[in-house]
């Protein structure tokens, strides 16, 4: 099955890329949790759970979740309204992104709901963080004895 977690964050990726770099409202996209960024605002894509629904009359499903975190720093109180600023920004991109429920290869429908705004301590720094949930669902043949 080419939907498992691997492939599905790197179709997550590859498709959140295309927002990000120079001039761009993404600086940066990771695959991987860390605690330093190169440049602002930071995604990252994190799995986060899975869940199966099999032999049921809508079909045989798999779903995989993730979450989607977009982070902006905070190192003084005069900065909270830039990182609401770009946080919107992103979110916005990510949400117009993910409407398109073929987006990433590796699913047969992509789903980002809910979100969720929060501060966050990393190391010595305080973000703003916008997360967003990505569940996407693969349908899956399963050979009934």
């Amino acid at each position: 099955m080419s939907g498992n977690f691997k492939n599905i964050k790197a179709g997550i990726k590859t498709a959140i890329d295309t927002l990000s770099g120079t001039g761009e409202k993404i600086a940066v996209v990771y695959d991987y949790d860390r605690s330093t960024f190169s440049g602002f605002p930071a995604v990252i894509i994190s799995p986060s759970e899975n869940s199966s629904d099999y032999a049921n009359t809508e079909a045989d499903k798999v779903v995989f979740v993730f979450k989607v975190r977009a982070f902006y720093p905070i190192t003084k109180e005069s900065e909270h309204e830039d990182a609401e600023k770009a946080l919107e920004d992103v979110v916005d991109e990510l949400l117009d992104l993910f409407s398109d429920r073929r987006v990433v290869p590796a699913c047969d429908w992509v789903e980002p709901a809910p979100s969720a705004w929060y501060y966050e301590e990393r190391g010595e720094a305080v973000y703003r963080v916008a997360e967003i949930t990505v569940r996407c669902r693969k349908y899956v043949d399963r050979k009934v004895c």
